[in-house]
């Protein structure tokens, strides 16, 4: 398999090292290309060609996956899109709303990345609200920016709306995930700010409303949170459902605990990107392409 990188930071090469393990496991070879736009002094796996220049990226690459900054997946998206059969986008997919009318003939070989549907704690919610009749579901994600972004969170892209930060879309997740679950909203409300003395640039609150036909559906986003939470509550006729992300549990207020399931961190990037190969590679199905990312993305941006 012929892969390109087009960014090697953390997520690219968490992407990279989990590509590696899924090609094992199926017995793929695996020869890896990444490009960057100008030489500087960088850490990269040792069996990573890099290149420096436009016209040596190749023609005929089976995946790229696209893991640089938000802001450039635009112009990294029109520079690969004829020269790789598949794309593994990293979410999400734009930093504002744009008209994706020259990718949507091949809608079906861009995947964007949406790693929270692939946790098993969240594989057991959906099961459990097959037999549930849901009324209304408030969803939280709520963190301290200096301490998610260890380094200097005020020079984090987070910190740059114009880079692709802001919390509407690290948390992108959030809206992804609550549609994923139910559907398209026939109608969305948005409010987003910054509220907080953040030294940043970008929006460290988000709230969404969303109406259903036969529910609401409220999100809550921020930067600012000093107790993490990251959380989804569902009101049912008869109970209160909450399925809580960083405990990796489902409780019942009626029953108690549901379901409890131990697994790392990296386990739902490991199982997106089995899913990647053994659905979308194979042109099986695709749950994310984007045309779907761009409809959450126009929710996420909604003019206030």
């Amino acid at each position: 398999m012929k892969v390109i990188f087009f960014g090697l930071g953390s997520i690219g090469q968490k992407h990279y090292k989990n590509l590696k393990t899924i090609c094992k496991e199926k017995n793929i070879s695996l020869e890896v290309t990444a490009y960057r736009s100008r030489k500087t002094e960088h850490n990269k796996p040792s069996d990573i060609q890099m290149i420096y220049e436009i016209n040596e990226i190749s023609d005929d690459y089976d995946v790229a996956f696209i893991t640089n900054p938000t802001a450039l997946h635009l112009e990294t998206l029109r520079m690969i899109k004829d020269k790789a059969s598949y794309l593994f986008v990293e979410k999400p997919i734009f930093e504002k709303v744009y008209n994706i009318d020259e990718f949507i003939k091949k809608k079906e070989s861009y995947y964007i990345a949406a790693p929270l549907r692939y946790k098993g704690i969240m594989k057991e919610l959906k099961k459990y609200l097959d037999k549930q009749n849901v009324l209304n579901a408030r969803v939280i994600c709520s963190s301290y920016l200096p301490k998610w972004r260890k380094d200097d969170y005020t020079k984090s892209y987070s910190a740059n709306s114009e880079l692709g930060g802001g919390i509407e879309l690290d948390c992108i997740h959030e809206l992804d995930y609550v549609i994923d679950l139910f559907g398209f909203p026939v109608e969305s409300k948005a409010m987003y700010g910054k509220k907080s003395n953040l030294t940043i640039q970008s929006n460290d609150t988000a709230l969404y409303l969303l109406e259903y036909i036969d529910k609401f559906v409220e999100i809550h986003l921020d930067y600012y949170g000093q107790i993490p939470q990251r959380k989804i509550e569902i009101i049912t006729e008869d109970d209160l459902i909450t399925c809580d992300f960083l405990s990796n549990t489902l409780t019942s207020n009626k029953l108690g605990l549901l379901k409890e399931i131990k697994e790392d961190s990296n386990q739902m990037y490991l199982n997106e990107l089995d899913y990647f190969f053994d659905n979308v590679l194979t042109n099986q199905d695709n749950n994310n392409t984007i045309e779907h990312a761009n409809k959450v993305l126009k929710i996420a941006k909604e003019t206030k």
